[in-house]
């Protein structure tokens, strides 16, 4: 009978990981594979592992991957000032230390930086020094104890950005310059992301966001206090998201031929002009896919002049979240709703979450149910040949109106299969 093959040992003296005969094969494997290793642990983790041997004692100063989180040493808010204050003053030791030792001769693949704004001097040098390893991922999140205050990030030299194919930012103050930077300094940047971040300064010709490669553009939540519109020239983009925020003057969009997936939320036009929505909506011809969010009737209408409205031949799937809640009735947002459907010819799928109506919850002694009529006399088809799918997703029916909204689509849409959806 054959005897069975010895099993490996978890450990032994020194810390090293060997297999049964004896030989510590984890660590005869290439610092490439090690480095993989160790990307998938905090930072913490990844010092602690020059105590395993001596092959391990260097190893992390080389590590392409810092990561640079309050949270890995235990900061939490809200905690007493002097936990605080204590836990904080690790925080700098550790990070310190980290950014200090690490192997100045080689670039980083990734710097990720995430912490509050407890001591920004701190912040700013560490984060000059993460950008000076020319990293190609560059993520900096900062949280702040007040609502009106934000990390500015410090002067950029361009060299420092020739690697960079990923940059997100969040709750940072970017200076009239910055992307003036990024459009000279960043030859291979391809994801793009700004949170709750602010452009600010004295700008002549406003901001420009362009570059000949991005592939992604995300910009959530924030303001251009400057006095030009912000443009965005992109001709190799490929997913657009633009939410809420503040753009006083609006955006433009240029060279958006490649441009497959576009998602604009407006919250009451203090995001964009009403003007502005119709410009935005004209640039994003091209699209497969498009999501909007607090659209109102005016602005699917398009336009007054049907020869100007532009014409979405690519567009499979529309879906509408909170638009049409302004003061029109029913009739006049279908009509809007026609006028956009007529320049999609080719839409296949449209999906209607919370529109029309004001979606509340109501009981028999709040509100008196109304009687309504269903008119039976044939009413004008909406051209859109390909539509196959409707789905009308609510929260809940108030006072009938999805029952005149379901049925004004049924008779408007003859040929399209309508799914009703119940969402909490």
């Amino acid at each position: 009978m054959a005897r069975p093959e010895p099993t490996a040992k978890r450990g032994c003296a020194g810390g090293q990981a060997v297999a049964g005969d004896g030989v510590d094969r984890l660590s005869a494997l290439p610092d490439g594979l090690l480095h993989a290793v160790l990307s998938f642990l905090p930072a913490p983790q990844v010092v602690r592992t020059c105590v395993l041997s001596r092959r391990w004692r260097r190893l992390w100063r080389s590590a392409p991957r810092v990561n640079v989180d309050e949270l890995n040493l235990g900061i939490t808010v809200p905690c007493s000032r002097g936990d605080l204050e204590a836990r904080w003053g690790r925080f700098e030791d550790f990070a310190d230390n980290l950014l200090l030792f690490h192997d100045s001769t080689s670039s980083l693949g990734e710097f990720r930086y995430s912490s509050h704004l407890y001591n920004p001097r701190q912040v700013d040098r560490w984060v000059r020094r993460g950008i000076e390893y020319c990293p190609a991922v560059l993520e900096i999140q900062t949280y702040s104890f007040s609502d009106h205050r934000r990390f500015k990030l410090p002067p950029v030299a361009a060299s420092s950005l020739h690697r960079l194919k990923t940059l997100r930012l969040s709750n940072v103050n970017l200076g009239c310059n910055f992307t003036d930077l990024l459009c000279s300094g960043c030859p291979f940047l391809e994801d793009l992301e700004f949170c709750c971040c602010d452009f600010y300064g004295n700008c002549s010709q406003g901001i420009t966001i362009a570059s000949p490669t991005l592939n992604k553009l995300v910009m959530n939540c924030c303001k251009d206090n400057t006095s030009h519109p912000l443009v965005i020239t992109a001709p190799s983009l490929v997913y657009l998201r633009l939410h809420f925020g503040c753009y006083k003057n609006g955006i433009s969009l240029h060279k958006m031929d490649s441009l497959v997936t576009a998602s604009i939320y407006t919250d009451e036009n203090q995001t964009f002009t009403e003007k502005n929505q119709r410009e935005l909506l004209g640039s994003l011809f091209n699209l497969t896919g498009l999501e909007l969010l607090g659209f109102e009737t005016e602005v699917m209408m398009l336009s007054d002049k049907p020869d100007k409205c532009p014409i979405f031949c690519n567009m499979r799937t529309l879906y509408l979240y909170g638009c049409f809640l302004d003061e029109y009735d029913l009739n006049e947002k279908l009509e809007a709703l026609e006028c956009f459907l007529h320049n999609a010819p080719f839409l296949e799928k449209l999906t209607l979450e919370r529109c029309m109506f004001v979606s509340f919850s109501d009981s028999e002694w709040e509100i008196e149910r109304k009687n309504i009529t269903l008119q039976h006399q044939d009413k004008k088809t909406f051209q859109c040949p390909k539509l196959k799918l409707v789905e009308v997703m609510y929260e809940y029916d108030h006072d009938h109106q999805l029952i005149e909204l379901l049925w004004n689509l049924g008779k408007s849409l003859p040929n399209a299969n309508i799914k009703l959806t119940k969402v909490k």
